[in-house]
């Protein structure tokens, strides 16, 4: 069939845009499994829901937690989640509180870190963690993220969690029952300055215990999402030098029926509007794409890979 001359460059103009389509497609909808009401991922979930939805995306942000959003992300009732970067191993490996093996997740962007912080009364005289044994220690809900980072740093330790008394609460109860002086201190995998920690130390004297390395090498051995990290000197009263310990990352994860394009748009979209997403909580205020790209503990979606190296973050 003969062609017009016309025809070639109508032709070649419209399979450019065929594939500048394909580039990034926004999802038809978002369901965004984030945290309990009232705490800082729920707000984050519903300002990311609001991104999303300003830029074409029908999107809302659901009640969740770090663990159970594996497990419904996984199972499609929702496209994105939260979670630390040390729950997909474990969800990997089939490991508890997961009854199964889970391998139908992708990381999306690194969020930032979350530190494993050990406060303890001065009046202990507790110099590390081998001296929480015999002692009553606040940790959180079993299931939680800090109750699981708890456990590998005493088992790092030689410990169990049977040779520490541990008591169960949010932080507002383990920073008053160390405050009353009815525990030795208590722990949180947060992001610092965490408030509770911040109320504590300004209390009374109190102090973090380090992670030494060849307990955070057996961290880091156990599950991959556990980062080599520092609480900086000056971050609370009376901390006057850098606290080394491990980290987890916060991250924004996608089940496998987000398509590689529609991954693309998610991880364009936030990057675009990094001033928004710093601006939904105090730990990503200097977020770059570079620290986004920097997922760890859980395979990146390809269709995230893509935008990031074509950016130069990878």
């Amino acid at each position: 069939m003969r062609m017009s001359f016309l025809s070639i460059p109508i032709l070649a103009f419209g399979i450019g845009l065929s594939a500048q389509a394909q580039e990034a497609i926004a999802p038809s909808q978002l369901t965004i499994f984030s945290g309990p009401q009232g705490g800082s991922w729920y707000a984050m979930g519903g300002g990311m829901a609001q991104l999303f939805s300003e830029a074409g995306a029908r999107s809302n942000a659901e009640v969740g937690a770090g663990i159970s959003n594996v497990v419904v992300v996984d199972q499609g009732r929702g496209e994105l989640g939260f979670t630390m970067s040390i729950v997909p191993d474990m969800a990997a490996k089939g490991q508890p509180p997961f009854q199964q093996k889970i391998t139908g997740i992708y990381g999306l962007a690194n969020l930032g870190d979350n530190y494993v912080q050990l406060l303890v009364r001065e009046d202990t005289d507790i110099k590390d963690v081998s001296g929480l044994k015999g002692q009553v220690y606040g940790s959180q809900p079993v299931g939680s993220v800090t109750a699981v980072a708890l456990e590998a740093v005493l088992s790092a330790y030689g410990l169990k969690e049977g040779d520490v008394e541990i008591v169960r609460g949010s932080q507002t109860y383990g920073a008053n029952e160390t405050k009353d002086r009815r525990i030795a201190g208590y722990t949180a995998t947060s992001n610092p300055p965490t408030p509770s920690f911040v109320e504590v130390s300004e209390t009374i004297d109190s102090t973090f215990l380090p992670i030494s390395e060849a307990a955070f090498e057996q961290l880091k051995a156990g599950n991959s999402g556990f980062v080599r990290n520092e609480i900086p000197a000056g971050t609370y009263k009376g901390q006057d030098e850098p606290v080394p310990t491990a980290s987890t990352a916060l991250i924004l994860m996608s089940g496998k029926q987000v398509s590689d394009d529609e991954a693309y748009w998610i991880v364009k979209t936030l990057n675009e509007n990094i001033e928004k997403l710093r601006n939904m909580h105090s730990g990503m205020r200097e977020l770059t794409v570079g620290d986004m790209a920097q997922v760890v503990g859980i395979e990146l979606h390809p269709g995230a890979r893509r935008y990031y190296e074509e950016v130069g973050a990878l």
